[in-house]
């Protein structure tokens, strides 16, 4: 651009330059336009600093000569201008709609103690589960859930629900767990045995329909909640206008280095003349058989009272958990028992990982920190767990039920997830026998590979 500013002063002074008369010019004239020319270069040096001035200082240049006036001086600082300008955000497009899903493929041996013919004992294998569904928010605070297990049989919904949020408190309208038990609470992608505690299954805990409120600010969450039944059994023409108000607190300090985790607890339902009697089981640490060596049959009930204490910690690699929990039940003109389980939980994660998360009240995934896919071999976890079930109480017996178990968890990426453990059983005193014996011992081993997305 400066190189045709030049060349247009410089026509323009020679064509303003008295042209002589005669061809020939003398040595005069030619002096004459050698200094002209000197002068006008001295001009065009004026005229670059000043437009370097423009270049640098973003300052509105000085007036050209008129045969450049042409010349984009302000073309530069308006491009950086644009330039320094943020991109325009993309549109949050509402509903947005994500898929999710599991599936988890369970092997177990259970052994036949005494040579027991049940049937669903020694080797089996099942699909565990297979969820399917999508969540997704529509705006203004409101999110759902849709998810249905479609492992075996009729297709069972699982969360099924629309939420509420504002700031720390959520409210949530439909199918979804009630408020009991870390272990409960604990996704099952992220147990550490196949299987959770006996006294989870044995009472009941899972997904009613129902709405319940938790607010969770700093250290501490609380929720509590009113809830019907499951979809299945208020969708089977039973009659069952039975309901539970469930609450859970939750303290969750950060001490140090250690995640602590204190809570309690509270379940009360009304069985309002359910058709349906009371009846406490469960299966041996296996989903692959249909035995249960401690159950208390059926029996009568108007309400049932229960009341859990949970305590855990995470240090590092190391986790411990343990729970205690008793359930109540009132029957009427007749002594009302009360039945117990516990557990106490260690676990150590030995390689590619820090540790096992923890967030909002319960266990997280174990993330490996060079999975194979990075060249790594993923992360491995190793646990311990003593499993107490008391289904012996006053006026019913369903057996007394000892577990001591190890497992052993490999995480090779995240979302696969491989999982074997061992199970020894102690059963006493229950009424489930084998042959003529009410005491014997069970041995169960399971092996689990799951993958979600």
């Amino acid at each position: 651009m400066r190189t045709s500013i030049f060349f247009g002063v410089t026509a323009a002074a020679l064509a303003a330059l008295p042209i002589p008369a005669q061809a020939q010019q003398t040595g005069e004239d030619v002096a004459a336009l050698k200094a002209e020319v000197a002068r006008l270069r001295g001009e065009l040096q004026r005229l670059e600093a000043r437009l370097d001035a423009v270049d640098g200082k973003d300052v509105e240049p000085a007036p050209a000569p008129a045969p450049v006036a042409t010349a984009p001086a302000t073309a530069a600082p308006a491009t950086t201008m644009a330039a320094a300008q943020p991109p325009a955000a993309e549109p949050v497009r509402l509903p947005t709609i994500k898929v999710r899903g599991r599936l988890q493929l369970d092997t177990n041996y259970v052994s036949r103690p005494h040579d027991s013919p049940a049937p669903t004992l020694g080797w089996s294998a099942d699909v565990r589960r297979a969820f399917i569904g999508v969540e997704g928010i529509f705006g203004g605070g409101f999110g759902y859930r849709l998810e249905a297990d479609v492992a075996a049989g009729p297709v069972q919904f699982t969360d099924t629900w629309l939420t509420y949020q504002d700031g720390p408190l959520t409210v949530t309208l439909g199918n979804h767990k009630t408020f009991a038990s870390l272990d409960e609470i604990t996704s099952d992608l992220e147990t550490s045995l196949l299987e959770r505690a006996a006294f989870t299954q044995a009472f009941g805990f899972e997904r009613r329909l129902g709405l319940s409120a938790t607010y969770g600010k700093g250290d501490v969450q609380v929720s509590a909640g009113i809830f019907a039944d499951d979809p299945d059994t208020l969708g089977s023409g039973k009659t069952d206008d039975s309901f539970s108000l469930d609450g859970r607190l939750v303290y969750m300090p950060k001490l140090g280095d250690t995640q602590l985790h204190l809570a309690g607890s509270l379940h009360h339902r009304e069985l309002q003349g359910l058709l349906a009697p009371l009846q406490y089981r469960a299966r041996p640490g296996a989903r692959t058989t249909d035995m249960r060596f401690v159950d208390t049959g059926q029996f009568s009930g108007e309400a049932e009272t229960g009341y859990g204490l949970e305590f855990a910690a995470i240090r590092g690699p190391f986790h411990f958990a343990s729970e205690a929990f008793w359930q109540n039940v009132t029957r009427q003109n007749l002594a009302d028992p009360t039945f117990f389980g516990a557990y106490g939980e260690i676990g150590y994660v030995f390689a590619g990982a820090r540790t096992r998360s923890y967030s909002k009240g319960a266990f997280g995934s174990i993330k490996p920190t060079r999975g194979l896919d990075k060249g790594g071999s993923g992360a491995w976890q190793a646990n311990l767990r003593y499993d107490w079930l008391d289904l012996n109480s006053t006026g019913v017996r369903g057996g007394t039920q000892r577990t001591l178990g190890a497992s052993l968890v490999w995480v090779p990426v995240e979302h696969v997830k491989f999982l074997a453990n061992y199970l020894h059983l102690r059963v006493e005193d229950t009424p489930v026998l084998i042959g003529p014996y009410d005491d014997y011992a069970v041995d169960v081993f399971g092996v689990r590979a799951q993958y979600d997305f």
